[in-house]
């Protein structure tokens, strides 16, 4: 049984308390924003391919929280290259904090539905601790994130300097 992609997005955020969670762009960070806003989300707004590797960088830098990427699988396509570096890292670096989800529609469903290659890759192999879940295609009706980016930067920033190292 396939989930919508909310019902994905619940399933993650339902229990999210105090983890970082870096949502792809598009309809991801507006379902995650419409299902749990809080300062510690960060919402890519326009860097499609960027979610892995932006989560990567805290996780690096801050070993004392856990990071939670939310991802699609056309941006998840557009940068293999940070599936080697999750890997890598986590093997090497001891960065064991990150957590890898990819909803799986086989479409860019924010830009118009066009098909992914996304049937061609077992993401999961890719790199610990990384995660697929098929949902069904489908655009959402989530509304536009009604926070300019300068502000979820702002914000977001601001929650990570202020998380006390444990």
């Amino acid at each position: 049984m396939s989930l919508t992609r909310y019902e994905a997005i619940a399933t993650i955020m339902k229990n999210v308390k105090d983890e970082v969670v870096v949502s792809s762009t598009g309809m991801i960070s507006r379902e995650v924003y419409k299902y749990k806003d809080r300062d510690l989300n960060f919402y890519m707004m326009g860097s499609m391919g960027m979610a892995l590797a932006i989560g990567i960088g805290i996780a690096l830098r801050r070993k004392d929280l856990k990071v939670i990427v939310i991802n699609g699988d056309g941006s998840a396509l557009m940068s293999m290259g940070t599936f080697a570096l999750h890997k890598w890292c986590y093997f090497n670096k001891d960065m064991k904090n990150l957590r890898h989800y990819i909803l799986d529609n086989n479409v860019h469903a924010t830009t118009g539905g066009q098909k992914t290659a996304s049937d061609m890759v077992v993401f999961d192999d890719l790199a610990p601790e990384t995660y697929t879940i098929q949902v069904l295609p489908g655009k959402g009706d989530a509304p536009r994130i009604p926070l300019r980016p300068c502000r979820i930067s702002e914000r977001f920033k601001n929650a990570i300097l202020c998380k006390q190292i444990k």
